[in-house]
């Protein structure tokens, strides 16, 4: 009998030690008061080692033990925020990502227990595919305690408590800047400022002025079988944001043509010959009044995608400029083919008169 009332005295011994050897938590649901911004947590990711570890704590003997949370971090926090946040088809996706979480604990001259709770978080939004850092949100607390006190009641809310200050921030973040944030975008907002007319030493802006012989100041190519010839082009100025939940590109479109790639020899430089070069300008003039309609009817969800399709219809409108002016010196034969000069003349200037914005 008394054999095995020792054996029966070393099994309770060694169970108390296993029990002291690791406590593991288990988060209690908890009522955020807030989820009502239109977004919810799809994904908890622990970038931690461990999914379970918390941190090392005293124990009654002196010894340390795990401080482990029941289900991984993963489970448990996205189980409370299931509870709180609403998934709607129309609501932003968020992503929290632990990047640091540890309870720490040292023993003081007095015999007293003195932690520390840390939580780092990275708060990401999910934008068609793409992922983009929203905030870091930090939180931490200090406890002191004895060494025989060590119950799983006085860790969880510390625990609880700094994975809700934490997502209170996310909250009060998204509610200061939703309407700066690319993923609560709510449409597109094109404003197209006026065309520049500010000349400078080299260029002549189409709403400035007409242009004159004097605007021609490159030397003549004098093995050209051309008379004269002009530089005119086209160049988009943009700014792209976000204002009032809306992607908003600021546009500052430019007409212009490059005195010093422009030319003319000494017996071409009479009325008719300008009116031809004239011409050239307002083909210019005419393919950038069609790519201002094409830009205010551009439709994207995303910053990247706006900038693209800005650039594809910039490009676009610069090789139909391209194919407009080949077709005009083509078919007037240079301003030879009178019948056809004046057939382009009215043409632009018709095409001139269609600026429907």
């Amino acid at each position: 009998m008394l054999r095995k009332s020792h054996y029966l005295l070393i099994l309770l011994m060694l169970s108390c030690f296993m029990l002291e050897a690791q406590m593991t938590l288990s988060l209690k649901s908890k009522n955020y008061g807030f989820g009502e911004n239109g977004y919810y947590y799809g994904e908890v990711i622990d970038k931690r080692p461990s999914k379970y570890f918390l941190g090392k704590l005293y124990t009654r003997n002196g010894s340390r033990s795990d401080l482990e949370i029941r289900s991984g971090t993963e489970r448990a926090f996205l189980n409370q925020t299931e509870d709180n946040f609403k998934k709607r088809s129309n609501a932003v996706v968020l992503i929290a990502e632990i990047t640091d979480l540890a309870f720490t604990e040292s023993r003081n001259n007095s015999g007293l227990i003195n932690g520390r709770a840390n939580m780092k978080l990275s708060i990401y939004t999910v934008h068609e595919g793409d992922t983009s850092l929203l905030c870091k949100p930090y939180s931490s607390s200090r406890y002191q305690r004895s060494l025989n006190n060590l119950k799983e009641e006085s860790f969880e809310p510390i625990l609880n408590q700094m994975w809700f200050s934490c997502l209170e921030f996310a909250d009060n973040y998204i509610k200061l800047n939703k309407s700066r944030i690319e993923a609560f975008n709510e449409g597109v907002n094109i404003i197209i400022k006026p065309y520049e007319t500010r000349n400078n030493r080299d260029t002549v802006h189409y709403n400035s002025r007409k242009v004159t012989w004097n605007d021609f100041k490159a030397p003549p190519r004098m093995g050209s079988r051309y008379a004269a010839a002009i530089f005119p082009t086209i160049a988009l100025g943009s700014k792209l944001t976000i204002r009032n939940g809306r992607l908003t590109a600021i546009i500052s479109p430019q007409v212009f043509m490059i005195q010093s790639q422009s030319w003319a020899k000494g017996e071409a430089k009479n009325k008719e010959s300008l009116e031809h070069e004239q011409i050239h300008f307002d083909i210019t003039k005419v393919v950038m009044d069609r790519l201002i309609v094409k830009l205010r009817n551009i439709q994207a969800t995303t910053m990247d995608d706006l900038n693209s399709y800005i650039q594809y219809e910039y490009l676009e409108a610069f090789r139909e400029m391209n194919k407009l002016q080949e077709a005009y010196d083509s078919e007037s034969n240079h301003n030879l083919n009178k019948v056809k000069q004046a057939e382009w003349a009215r043409k632009v200037s018709g095409w001139l008169a269609e600026r429907n914005f």
